[in-house]
């Protein structure tokens, strides 16, 4: 079964939020939810509520970044590398 490591992410405050601190993130959620799969599949229901509440509070904390970006201007080209909101 997997058990990946993570680090305590702290308080959120005190980060300066990046597009490299997002994917962070985004790579941490990939992980924990084949980790919540696999827990699933071999029945180690412990774990998968241990990686589900770590996961919900990611999504938390992404979902509060993205509610305090301002409005994108209208126009506004993701192909520009879309990185200007996250800094």
């Amino acid at each position: 079964a997997a058990r990946p490591s993570f680090q305590a992410h702290g308080n959120a405050a005190e980060k300066v939020i990046t597009t490299e601190l997002i994917q962070k993130y985004l790579d941490e959620n990939q992980t924990l939810i084949l980790a919540i799969l696999e827990n699933q599949n071999v029945g180690k229901l412990e774990a998968c509520n241990q990686y589900q509440a770590r996961l919900q509070q990611n999504l938390m904390y992404l979902a509060a970044i993205a509610d305090a970006q301002p409005p994108a201007k209208p126009g506004a080209n993701a192909a520009q590398g879309g990185a200007g909101a996250a800094q």
